[in-house]
């Protein structure tokens, strides 16, 4: 098969979104499939599995006006941002929030480009069995309609980790959601697939786009990882808790402050002091910024950030750590989007390390809750200091030990799995 990949994200980056497509690209290259990815420029290289791959042909496009020019060099416009970009980042961020919705983004310039580039070269030079668009879904699914729109032959597969109207994230005004729900139909409407993560967000997805064709593809990890953390020996450690968090803070819908307040009282309490437990942060922790008591005097003594590491380090970090910690999700506006089948693709990495799972934000009604209990290596705890406190202090008294993942249910989580099953969905509708 010919497969056109459309996704502004992809390649050396190591958030979520970019492993999920890397993955695809690399199992169905492996199965001799070739694949174009049109994406954002980047810097560095490609990773292993996908540099040099003779299946795999990448074209950077950049938007229209403002170029390649992101922050710290990666796809991401808010990551890595500092100072006077960061500020207005934030600002971006309180208009999308407030009123705009998903529609302030700089990609607004990159998916029309993206569409030209195809329209014009890439699909007049090869016969593409199909296309698919994925993260962002607002900006990567509207440059894949109007290729589609030029190009009626090529089936289209429309990939949703987040959801475009109805997000958690950027819910908008009243006016704005009304015209986005409108809007999505009529982008989508020529789909020949219809992907998402797990059931709760098809079901939102369906309720918008009536009778489709749809699929659940979850997020996963990649085979390989499994044996990685296996292979990964546990080090010898000081007396202490070490809390980890490795990936982004999402502002407005992840909140670590239980923890930080159970840390606070614990310290006033005086049933712990310096040394006794550290939470260290990987990856873009700029977000923390809104949250004030991580910036309380008695809690930064109990707070270090540590920057991006490469992606053995971070493997070997999570290892290590005592625990995990997970921020689940809470809808930014109230009574706008749901977020029981909001499933950040980190957990699924947390799954499969041995290390067990603190989930904060993670209530019994959200499908996060569900794998926890269901992988047996870890527990969710809402917003309940008292039951975190209590966490805590059996684990200085007890220590921590590393769990056993029930991998009886979490191998259908496999990136390849995944793969080969949109694959055998594709040919179904061709």
């Amino acid at each position: 098969m010919n497969i056109l990949v459309i996704s502004s994200y992809f390649g050396p980056e190591t958030s979520v979104g970019v492993l999920r497509i890397n993955a695809f690209v690399k199992y169905w290259s492996q199965r001799g499939h070739k694949v174009h990815v049109v994406t954002m420029p980047y810097s560095g290289e490609l990773p292993k599995d996908l540099k040099d791959n003779a299946n795999v042909t990448v074209h950077q496009v950049a938007p229209f006006f403002i170029g390649g020019r992101q922050s710290g060099g990666v796809q991401g416009y808010s990551k890595g941002a500092k100072g006077r970009v960061r500020k207005l980042i934030n600002f971006q961020y309180w208009l999308k929030r407030k009123f705009l919705s998903n529609y302030l983004d700089p990609r607004l310039l990159w998916w029309p480009r993206v569409s030209q580039f195809v329209c014009k070269t890439l699909a007049r030079e090869i016969k593409f069995d199909f296309m698919i668009s994925t993260v962002p879904s607002y900006t990567a699914h509207s440059a894949a309609a109007a290729i589609k729109f030029f190009n009626r032959d090529i089936p289209w597969v429309a990939d949703y980790r987040d959801l475009w109207s109805g997000n958690p994230i950027f819910p908008g005004c009243a006016p704005v959601r009304v015209f986005e729900r409108w809007h999505e139909r009529l982008v989508l409407r020529n789909a020949d697939l219809i992907v998402s993560i797990n059931e709760p967000l098809i079901s939102e997805l369906k309720e918008l786009h009536g009778n489709r064709k749809y699929l659940v593809v979850p997020n996963g990890f990649d085979d390989r990882e499994v044996e990685v953390f296996r292979s990964i020996e546990v080090e010898g450690k000081a007396s202490g808790v070490n809390i980890v968090y490795a990936g982004s803070i999402l502002p407005g819908l992840q909140d670590p402050t239980p923890l930080f307040q159970a840390l606070k009282e614990l310290a006033q309490e005086g049933k712990i002091s310096s040394g006794d437990v550290s939470v260290k942060f990987y990856g873009d922790y700029s977000a923390l910024e809104n949250f004030p008591l991580a910036f309380d005097p008695v809690v930064q003594g109990y707070i270090d950030l540590c920057g991006k590491v490469p992606r053995q380090e971070i493997l070997r970090v999570q290892k290590n750590a005592d625990f995990l910690l997970f921020l689940g999700s809470k809808p930014v506006a109230s009574n706008v989007g749901s977020t029981t089948g909001v499933v950040s693709g980190k957990i699924f990495e947390y799954l499969i390390s041995g290390t067990e799972v603190m989930a904060i934000g993670v209530t019994d009604d959200m499908l996060v809750a569900e794998m926890l209990d269901k992988s047996a290596v870890g527990d969710h705890y809402g917003f309940d200091v008292a039951k975190l406190k209590k966490r805590v202090l059996d684990a200085l008294a007890s220590g921590v030990r590393k769990v056993e993942p029930n991998m009886d249910y979490l191998n259908q989580f496999r990136r390849s799995v995944q793969a080969e099953s949109l694959i055998s969905e594709v040919n179904n509708i061709m």
